[in-house]
């Protein structure tokens, strides 16, 4: 009780104040403003961004009387010889109005059953001191150093594993306050540069690296197989096969996934060195990965369709799917950054995909999976017969595959995997299954590929190619009767 409502106003509150002071003090706003609106949810993500991963977090909240309210977390490594303290962390609070009667703590619980075992009503239930005794740590905020803040210093010590530490404030006496300003900063020492990164995210800098070597790599090779094409001796036919719109969506996704990569990259790197990371540079990037995804997605369903295999693509084909899944996939990439920001995450070791806004995007998946294998199925019984029909049998099956990579890490995250590793696992497992997919296209595609099925073959070289054959076929019954 207390929780979300007050996390809710630690992201609400200074967006509604900026709104009242913008707008004269009413909060009203002008009839010209009213397009405004539709930015609001876009701002909020945004907003939210900025304090999803930085280890420096700091804020304002309303503590309720006889309530505690979570102002952050940290997952800490460990030392299994205990020489020195795994992880430091700071915490500095300004309560101004804090009166000397009041009894308001600095609590610290662990992800330990005995401590917090994460959110659920029977935790809901306990009273403000039954919840104190479940804390690891303690510290009473002291009213005449709340003017100048009060600094509390916490050394963090793990002997078996990681785990996640919370923070929280709670006020056991009744009154409350109705405004506290924190600050929080947590650090795992024996990390060295990335000491800042907390331990379930300690990797992603490097991971995101290797995803932008790779995908540099795939760019340069479309790029080049592009160039080649259309540099050709064949004319107009290799300039059309260059600029087709398979292979200009192939090159789009791979760049778009280039650029999320690198963005990442610089966040988590800044993160680490400095504990504050580029956050708008991390939001952009979720943005162009999402972005990424749906151009992957695109280009298997029309290799589930036979497009480019065994039936000539146009570009209206593109089009056509962007509009019918463009709502869908453009839902999970606002539900992503939603669970991925949430405020909620502050109080539970849940990363995005085991949210309940996980399990929506983990739906559109499993639809999009139907989708897939119907017209791979439809287009199968159309070619079995043909020297196409051995693609579909066994590559489309395999591009298939790409469509139970989220649902198989999630299901396997929650039954098998420590909290800690969900994160890194995820972003392990997906960054690669895109990586290869996309590389199996472009050596698909690859000038020169004569085992390949594919075929960047236009309408005019189809009806050109249709009527060499009429011509052909006009022509050998004129020859036998000249015989």
């Amino acid at each position: 009780r207390g929780f979300m409502d007050a996390a809710r106003l630690r992201v609400a509150q200074p967006w509604r104040d900026a709104g009242r002071r913008r707008n004269g003090g009413d909060g009203r706003r002008p009839a010209s403003r009213n397009l405004g609106r539709l930015a609001g949810p876009v701002w909020l993500l945004l907003s939210a961004a900025r304090l999803g991963d930085a280890m420096y977090t700091a804020g304002s909240i309303s503590l309720p009387g006889n309530s505690s309210v979570f102002i952050g977390k940290y997952c800490f490594t460990f030392d299994p010889d205990e020489k020195a303290a795994s992880g430091k962390l700071n915490v500095t609070v300004w309560a101004p109005d804090l009166a000397p009667h009041q009894s308001v703590h600095v609590v610290m619980f662990d992800d330990e059953a005995e401590s917090y075992p994460g959110p659920s009503g029977q935790w809901d239930a306990l009273s403000c001191e039954e919840r104190m005794r479940h804390a690891k740590h303690r510290v009473k905020l002291d009213h005449k150093k709340q003017k100048a803040g009060q600094l509390i210093r916490f050394n963090i010590r793990e002997r078996l594993r990681p785990r996640f530490w919370y923070i929280a404030l709670a006020d056991c006496s009744g009154d409350g306050l109705k405004h506290i300003d924190y600050k929080v900063h947590a650090n795992n020492v024996p990390y060295g540069w990335a000491r800042e990164l907390s331990t379930d995210k300690r990797w992603a800098p490097i991971f995101y690296t290797m995803f932008a070597i790779f995908y540099g790599l795939l760019a340069a090779a479309q790029t080049h197989a592009s160039a080649v094409l259309a540099s050709s001796k064949k004319g107009d036919s290799a300039r059309d096969k260059a600029a087709h719109p398979f292979a200009r969506l192939l090159t789009a996704g791979i760049v778009l996934g280039l650029a999320s990569a690198t963005l990442s990259a610089l966040h988590f790197f800044c993160l680490a060195l400095s504990g504050a990371g580029a956050s708008s540079a991390r939001a952009v990037a979720q943005l162009l990965s999402g972005a990424s995804r749906f151009v992957l997605a695109m280009l298997l369903l029309l290799v589930s369709e036979g497009k480019c295999i065994s039936y000539v693509m146009v570009a209206a084909d593109a089009r056509r799917l962007a509009r019918l899944l463009g709502p869908f996939l453009a839902a999970c990439v606002l539900l992503e950054l939603w669970g991925e920001y949430s405020v909620s995450r502050r109080y539970t070791t849940d990363y995005v995909y085991t949210t309940s806004f996980g399990w929506a995007i983990i739906c559109v998946d499993l639809m999009l999976l139907f989708m897939y294998s119907t017209k791979l199925w439809q287009t199968h019984a159309a070619e079995r017969d043909n020297s196409d029909g051995a693609f579909y049998r066994r590559w489309g099956i395999i591009y298939g595959a790409w469509f139970l990579a989220l649902p198989f890490i999630t299901v396997l995250s929650q039954l098998v995997l420590a909290p800690y590793v969900w994160y890194l696992f995820s972003l392990g497992v997906l960054g690669l299954v895109d990586i290869v997919v996309y590389s199996a296209l472009v050596i698909a595609l690859w000038p020169g590929n004569t085992k390949t099925y594919f075929k960047l073959s236009s309408v005019f070289e189809v009806a050109e190619d249709l009527l060499e054959r009429c011509e052909a076929q006009r022509r050998l019954p004129a020859a036998a009767g000249s015989a």
